[in-house]
């Protein structure tokens, strides 16, 4: 990679910088299969091992050959994503430096091309958890744990995993889908709830799944969901999961910051009844509004649209056949 020319490299033949990118990382990887990043990375902190499933480890935390182990029942789709890095590392394509250059564009790394050994580490951690527990029909990044909970299990804090979540957005690997959090804002607690992030077309193909097989492997396990979900009388949906998993994500992160032990609000509003819920976040609307001296109305027909419209992101929105004219 040493040889990959640098995207502030004047370009004799007024090729666009990224095609000529393309270009020098196409030739190089003809050359070597698997590209070498600069190897530099901050003292001050150790670098995180490589991440393995439990599946993995023996009862003496020790990496077992992967012939040797009891592999646990996982979508085709996963699992070969995950044969793949197991076998070959994350950075087997040559389409890597063309998006790091996607994060030069957006201003979020300097002017060149180097990872930082940690930071590469970090990231392949990421793509290796992604591999393994993403939503094999929706790629949807696994919400029964919080991103900042994959931080906790790859060994970084939570501003890197922050930091690597964004990175990976910019460069097309993660992508938000439209049932998510983004823009909502959570007026209770001055901030945003979280995003839900799912794996896009980018990530399968840098892994060596191509489109057609994306779709054929995605729609054995849609088969597979939906005769299991046959067998419970049940039916499968994948676009109704994902906004139960978009949900399920907003509700669990909601809930846990009410639950915080320095927090005045203890209370699992999943567990009340429709109104009482209803008139919990109402009466914590107003107050916030009026903590904040914010020029919002405050009559009981705005209040109480506000406080649905929340719950209602978190699948626990209240039939307006329920209310009565003083509900809150």
């Amino acid at each position: 990679m040493s040889d990959v020319t640098h995207v502030n490299d004047n370009n004799k033949r007024s090729e666009p910088p990224l095609t000529a990118l393309s270009r020098a990382c196409s030739k190089n990887h003809a050359t070597a299969p698997t590209p070498e990043l600069k190897a530099n990375h901050s003292r001050r902190w150790a670098i995180a091992p490589t991440w393995h499933p439990a599946e993995s480890y023996n009862k003496n935390q020790e990496v077992i050959p992967y012939q040797e182990r009891k592999l646990k029942a996982i979508p085709t789709l996963n699992r070969k994503l995950f044969n793949t890095i197991e076998k070959h590392g994350a950075w087997v394509n040559a389409k890597w430096p063309c998006l790091v250059h996607k994060l030069i564009e957006a201003g979020m790394r300097k002017q060149n091309l180097a990872f930082r050994s940690d930071h590469k580490q970090n990231i392949e951690n990421t793509l290796r958890w992604i591999a393994y527990h993403s939503d094999a029909v929706t790629g949807c990044i696994n919400v029964t744990r919080l991103c900042i909970e994959i931080g906790k299990e790859i060994n970084v804090s939570s501003s890197t995993i922050s930091v690597i979540m964004k990175e990976l957005v910019v460069m097309g690997i993660l992508y938000e889908p439209k049932h998510s959090s983004h823009a909502i804002q959570d007026i209770l607690h001055d901030g945003r709830l979280p995003r839900t992030l799912c794996a896009t077309p980018l990530y399968y193909e840098l892994l060596g799944i191509s489109e057609d097989e994306l779709e054929r492997l995605r729609a054995f396990e849609t088969q597979r969901r939906q005769a299991e979900a046959a067998k419970r009388y049940e039916q499968y949906d994948a676009e109704i999961a994902l906004k139960t998993y978009c949900q399920s994500n907003i509700l669990r992160v909601w809930e846990h910051r009410h639950a915080q032990t320095n927090s005045s609000y203890t209370i699992k509003i999943a567990d009340m009844e429709p109104v009482a819920r209803l008139s919990y976040i109402s009466r914590k609307l107003v107050q916030r509004i009026k903590a904040k001296d914010w020029e919002v109305s405050t009559d009981v027909a705005n209040i109480t649209k506000m406080a649905n419209n929340l719950l209602s992101r978190m699948g626990l929105s209240v039939k307006q056949s329920t209310l009565s004219p003083t509900t809150p």
